[in-house]
């Protein structure tokens, strides 16, 4: 470059600008079409003194070769291709690489056919020896000039390199189509909300399904969705965005219009902005309609099921309660014949293993479903053991084996449900006695610890290899069986007892050294203090003879039940029918009613009702094929003394008498 040397005052335009400034006064514009500065036009003069004097982007093209004037605000933007060497160059040697994109513009101003503007503008620009893809926000202005021919002397640039700002914002709409084309894939429905009206930011597909809209951008929920404002999630909306705190519903019914209801999982979560302000909700869910009816189906299913199986235990039991009279009759009348004795005690073994089925049946229906409920008092263990031996003493007169008790050296006591603790036992037993040989030992000792009561049974029967210990009280785990199933059994009593003793705050366990080597079970309970003035009575009336009134609507069970309590010594009228019992109440006068509950003309609750409204002093016993928890309860809620199931033993009938 010359430096041509020029009056400070004609060159005052030129002032400042920095080293762009500094570039421009050294410049030898006399080699250029312009000629030397101060013969320039002011126009031109005007614009580059508003060139150097700013600190924003700017460039100028004068006159028909488009000299170029820039500043150091845009030099930052050129590489070392252009700068300083585009300075005083025309703009289609220096642009010659985007010539055809920026002439037409160009040519427009020049012709005095107004301004351009363009914004993030791609722009393919070689910079420091690298071709860049750059983006641009630019305008191209005229600078008037009388004197051109067009009334335009020149082009003003004025702008703002982007491609930073383009390229994140392109990432982040990368990064938001990523997003919500995997929202739009997960099963769940998810939208974002912002400000404190919940406008609708995004929503996946799955969301859009649900409210069966599809413009909703933008909009608030209450204008989308009108009708969830009375059901109150605007409500839980404007206490999340207000209190900063998620809500999390679960199987919650959700009306989107008057002729469908559903029932969502959900959670809102606020979104907080960098000062930990609250902007706007985060809603996921999942529709749970098909899991809330599905398992609504499973309850009703359910209690089907239970119905079924008590009206099979109560069908199955109306037949099994004259069945089990018979086998008394015949072994208390029988003393003297040894056949027909023996024909008793096998009719009366049977009729108890199917009890014993029937129960294990219905109790693990209700255990399952938590609808146990236990009686807990204060119990002797020595008692429970003494009480299980007697209910299973015919089978093991049957089986011929030795039962040898150790009991503990002072009383154990447990708090505990009486029929639940003997159930377990007489479980544990019974399989003991089952699965030895006739003959075999069966051993039952007691003992303890500080805290704890220990109850164990073994014997010398089949064992349980090791596999099978793993799993015994497992629900329907049994050994492999034989095609004879001689042992027979559901492979769910064991699984009744691990329960039953869990609910008890106790446990079960089981060692064996294998097959053909014996098995021990062992019952942990908590021990507690034994009972305050807690002391045997005896009635003196044990023997004493009673009027006793059955009443059944199965004349099989009723006359058998009869001739049972004859045999007894006591005096017994029979009614087959409520209205016939109401009857005898009053010419018989009995102090013991055995009182079906299942009668055609009037049930046995309604029938008990009559007869303590006016004599309270009548023991009522209720004997049904109805055993369960809700039964029992009921019955003393009406004034039963006692509630036996059907078929009932003679242990139960010694209760009573």
């Amino acid at each position: 470059m010359d430096k041509n040397t020029h009056t400070k005052a004609e060159l005052n335009f030129m002032s400042g600008g920095g080293e762009m400034g500094a570039y421009i006064r050294a410049y030898d514009w006399s080699s250029t079409s312009l000629g030397r500065p101060e013969t320039w036009p002011q126009p031109l003069k005007l614009s580059l003194r508003l060139l150097l004097s700013t600190s924003h982007p700017m460039l100028i093209w004068w006159g028909k070769d488009l000299i170029q004037f820039y500043n150091d605000a845009y030099s930052l933007s050129l590489g070392s291709e252009r700068h300083p060497s585009s300075i005083g160059q025309q703009g289609h040697i220096c642009w010659a690489e985007i010539w055809t994109q920026i002439e037409p513009q160009i040519t427009l101003v020049l012709e005095g056919r107004g301004h351009t503007w363009n914004e993030n503008q791609l722009l393919s620009i070689t910079r420091n020896g690298i071709c860049e893809d750059m983006y641009w926000t630019y305008s191209y202005g005229p600078i008037d000039d009388p004197v051109a021919e067009t009334g335009v002397g020149g082009v003003l640039v004025i702008c703002t390199e982007t491609t930073k700002q383009v390229l994140a914002e392109q990432k982040m709409k990368e990064a938001e189509a990523r997003w919500r084309a995997l929202f739009d894939q997960t099963p769940s429905f998810m939208c974002i909300l912002h400000g404190p009206e919940h406008h609708f930011e995004y929503a996946n597909r799955n969301y859009l399904e649900i409210v069966g809209k599809e413009d909703i951008l933008g909009k608030t929920v209450l204008e989308v969705l009108p009708g969830v404002a009375a059901q109150g999630f605007i409500t839980l909306l404007d206490e999340v965005y207000q209190s900063g705190k998620s809500y999390q519903g679960v199987a919650v019914p959700l009306n989107i219009d008057s002729t469908k209801t559903i029932y969502v999982d959900f959670i809102y979560q606020p979104i907080f902005a960098e000062e930990g302000r609250v902007t706007g909700i985060f809603v996921e869910g999942y529709d749970a309609t098909d899991r809330i009816l599905a398992n609504e189906s499973l309850r009703e299913a359910d209690r089907r099921k239970d119905e079924f199986l008590a009206m099979l235990a109560h069908e199955l039991r109306n037949p099994l309660a004259p069945i089990r009279n018979v086998c008394e009759i015949l072994t208390q009348s029988a003393q003297q014949d040894s056949k027909l004795l023996d024909i008793g005690n096998i009719l009366n073994r049977q009729v108890s293993q199917m009890t014993h089925l029937l129960d294990d049946l219905l109790d693990i229906s209700r255990i399952s479903q938590d609808r146990i409920v236990l009686q807990r008092e204060a119990l002797n263990v020595t008692d429970l053991i003494k009480l299980t031996l007697e209910s299973l003493q015919g089978a093991i007169t049957a089986k011929n084996h030795t039962i040898h008790f150790t009991n503990y050296q002072h009383a154990l006591f447990v708090n505990g449900d009486n029929t639940r603790l003997v159930q377990c036992l007489t479980n544990i037993v019974n399989n003991a006695i089952k699965y030895t040989s006739s003959g075999g030992k069966i051993n039952i000792s007691l003992s303890a610890s500080a805290d704890e009561a220990y109850i164990t049974v073994s014997d010398n029967g089949c064992g349980i290899s090791k596999n099978m210990q793993a799993k015994v009280f497992e629900l329907f785990a049994q050994a492999k069986q034989t095609l004879d199933r001689s042992q027979g059994g559901l492979g769910i009593g064991l699984n009744i007892v691990h329960r039953l003793v869990q609910m008890h705050g106790g446990k079960v366990s089981v060692s064996s050294k294998g097959v053909d080597c014996g098995s021990t079970f062992k019952i942990t309970l908590p021990r507690v203090e034994a009972p305050v003035n807690k002391t045997a009575t005896f009635d003196s009336t044990e023997n004493e003879c009673k009027r006793v009134l059955v009443v059944n609507d199965n004349k099989d069970a009723a006359d058998t039940m009869a001739e049972i309590l004859k045999f007894r010594g006591h005096e017994v009228m029979v009614s087959y029918t409520a209205k016939h019992a109401l009857e005898k109440v009053n010419s018989f006068d009995p102090q013991i009613i055995l009182l079906d509950i299942g009668l055609p003309d009037m049930n046995g609750y309604q029938v008990a009702q009559n007869i303590l409204s006016k004599n309270k002093k009548r023991l009522l016993v209720a004997i049904t094929g109805y055993g369960q928890a809700e039964d029992v309860r009921k019955a003393k809620e009406v004034g039963f003394n006692f509630h036996f199931t059907k078929p009932v033993s003679i242990t139960e009938l010694n209760k009573v008498f």
